[in-house]
């Protein structure tokens, strides 16, 4: 499960060795046309015989020099997460976030702590119904109010209202609001920080 961060989307990229192998195929495919069409140009075989294995050789070289700078490039982004996921998970506060359709796709473990929920039992599903009350004690209609923040996040940077645990009980929370964002721009999610201001 990755961790949202506001205002870009996690993109799954491809890892070294993927990418390495990718390389080696197309620098393979190129040294194997190479191999064959020399010959019908350049009647030395010799000369065809040596130009062939120095291709081959700077193929599994740079290959190799790909594979670890994309090791190196990549652990530095694992260990930079790893700090990241640290901080979300040990935050005093509520962390959760939501796609356009208001279904739960991260809560951190104070969220599960607080609202009661395991997180397995919560991903996936939509915060009305769950952590969310469809009406609020007051009347106020809290499906509109999540509808209207989903689709605007903007409008909704800072927020309060009711929500309610696993056992139903009725609590208030001051939500933190930032939009979740695809490589355009576009709003995909919303994730939330939120703390308990129900006494």
């Amino acid at each position: 499960m990755s961790i949202p961060r506001p205002g870009s989307a996690a993109i799954r990229q491809p890892g070294p060795v993927t990418i390495s192998l990718i390389f080696l195929l197309f620098g393979a495919i190129w040294t194997l046309f190479m191999l064959f069409l020399l010959p019908s140009v350049i009647r030395d075989p010799l000369y065809t015989s040596i130009f062939a294995w120095k291709d081959w050789v700077f193929l599994v070289i740079a290959t190799l020099l790909i594979y670890g700078l994309i090791r190196h490039y990549t652990g530095t982004l694992s260990t930079s997460e790893d700090r990241y996921r640290t901080l979300v998970e040990n935050a005093g506060s509520i962390i959760l976030a939501m796609d356009r359709e208001g279904n739960i796709t991260f809560f951190n473990r104070q969220a599960e702590e607080f609202f009661g929920f395991p997180r397995r039992e919560i991903l996936g599903k939509n915060a009305v119904g769950t952590i969310v009350p469809a009406t609020e004690s007051s009347g106020r209609d809290l499906d509109q109010l999540m509808h209207d923040l989903l689709t605007s996040p903007g409008q909704y940077l800072k927020n309060r209202n009711e929500n309610v645990t696993s056992t139903g009980k009725r609590v208030w929370v001051t939500w933190t609001n930032r939009a979740i964002c695809d490589e355009t721009g576009f709003p995909i999610g919303v994730v939330s920080v939120g703390t308990d201001v129900s006494a």
